[in-house]
């Protein structure tokens, strides 16, 4: 029997790596994955800041895992599947992270595949994302993950970024899904298995980024 799976999707730059942080804290999420290479801090001297750089797998090219997940319709959820369960090992909720859920039509796919999982977006405005990026990460192998295949550069990452926020925004839409800022004690209290009591001491700092997330209707 196949665990349960979030699947997250937001934008290079939408700070979705810190709402992770926070979102596997509260659901008591298998965290089996934030091995040490998995683990990179933009700011080494403060790293329990939750919006300091990356943990945890990530899936797509150049990611480290799932790398020929590019267009879903050439897969077959036991393929995506397959992939999940030789990450993750433990107990717990799985947090899967991809920014090609926003590629292609992989976001509906997920929901026509995957009943009784949740799909979470992260709004960030483009061009703000694009620029908190430029100024915490780049297009080298020493940062974790490696954005070079999905990306190539600087010049080829903003347009993605738009077009990316564009398919999220569509998708959410379509399926009436409804937006709200970003607010660690609350967002996410739907998913089963949240925990108030660790998350009524997080902080809500965050002011320009939106959630939004449902469990995959079971037919």
């Amino acid at each position: 029997m196949n665990k349960q799976n979030i699947w997250f999707c937001g934008v290079p730059g939408s700070k979705w790596s810190g709402i992770d942080t926070r979102l596997r804290e509260v659901v008591d999420a298998d965290r089996s994955d934030e091995t040490d290479e998995r683990r990179f801090y933009h700011r080494p001297l403060n790293p329990n800041d939750p919006f300091n750089g990356h943990s945890g797998s990530y899936f797509g090219p150049g990611m480290g895992c799932g790398e020929n997940w590019i267009d879903f319709n050439y897969m077959t959820p036991a393929d995506l599947q397959y992939d999940i369960d030789e990450i993750f090992t433990g107990e717990g909720i799985r947090v899967i992270k991809s920014h090609q859920f926003a590629r292609h039509f992989n976001l509906d796919y997920i929901w026509n595949h995957f009943a009784g999982d949740y799909i979470a977006l992260c709004y960030r405005e483009s061009q703000k994302s694009f620029a908190w990026w430029c100024e915490v990460m780049d297009f080298t192998p020493e940062h974790y993950p490696d954005y070079r295949p999905a990306y190539t550069d600087y010049n080829h990452m903003r347009p993605l970024i738009f077009e990316e926020n564009a398919k999220i925004c569509d998708f959410a839409m379509r399926k009436g899904l409804q937006w709200e800022l970003y607010n660690p004690r609350t967002s996410f209290s739907k998913i089963k298995g949240f925990n108030q009591n660790k998350a009524k001491y997080m902080e809500a700092n965050a002011n320009d980024i939106y959630i939004t997330y449902a469990k995959i209707p079971e037919f």
